[in-house]
C-alpha cells in the first residue's frame, strides 16, 4: 500500500489474492464479479456495463443505503489477456456537468505467486484534479482499493 505524499497524484496498491492470474483478471471484467467487490466501503453497485475490448467502455453506478452517489466510469486503453488492464478511470458525481467528473489513469498489473496465487500491482496516476477539486475522494483512494480488494478476495474465494 502506498499512500500520496504532498503534491503527489500517483497511489500504489498491491496485494496478493487467493485465486489464479485468470481468475483475478476475470473479476475486473465480468459484470456479476465486479458487482460483488469493485466499489469500496458500504455502497452497494447498483448497475455495472463492461465491454471488455479495447476502446471498451465500463460503468459502475452505486449508492449509499439507497441515495446514489453517482460512481466510475472509464475506457479500456490496453488489455493484455490474465496480466494487464489499463484504463481510464473517472471518479462520477451525481452531477457532472457541475463538475463531479474526475478523470484519471488505472494499470492494474498480475503475476502468478506461488501456491495458485496471483500478486495484484494497481497503479492508479493522473490525480491531480481529484486532489484539488475532490480531497475526500483522493483522501480515500487507497483505502478504497484496500477495500474492494478485501471484497475481491471474497468473491473468488466462492460460496
Amino acid at each position: 500500500m502506498s499512500e500520496p505524499s504532498a503534491g503527489e497524484d500517483t497511489v500504489r496498491v498491491e496485494r496478493t489474492i487467493r485465486a489464479p492470474p485468470e481468475r483475478v483478471f476475470q473479476a475486473f471484467l465480468d459484470p456479476d464479479l465486479i458487482q460483488q467487490w469493485m466499489t469500496p466501503g458500504e455502497f452497494v453497485i447498483d448497475r455495472v456495463s463492461v465491454d471488455p475490448k479495447v476502446g471498451g467502455k465500463i460503468q459502475i453506478a452505486h449508492s449509499l443505503k439507497g441515495v446514489s452517489y453517482g460512481g466510475f466510469e472509464g475506457e479500456f486503453v490496453k488489455i493484455v489477456p490474465n496480466r494487464e488492464l489499463v484504463y481510464r478511470w473517472a471518479f462520477v458525481g451525481t452531477e457532472p456537468e457541475k463538475g463531479e467528473y474526475h478523470d484519471s489513469l488505472v494499470t492494474v498489473s498480475l503475476r502468478p505467486a506461488p501456491g495458485g496465487k496471483t500478486r495484484v500491482k494497481v497503479v492508479h496516476e493522473k490525480l491531480a484534479d481529484v486532489r484539488l477539486r475532490a480531497p475526500k475522494i483522493f483522501a480515500q483512494v487507497v483505502w478504497g482499493w484496500n477495500n474492494s480488494f478485501d471484497k475481491l478476495e471474497k468473491a473468488l474465494a466462492g460460496p
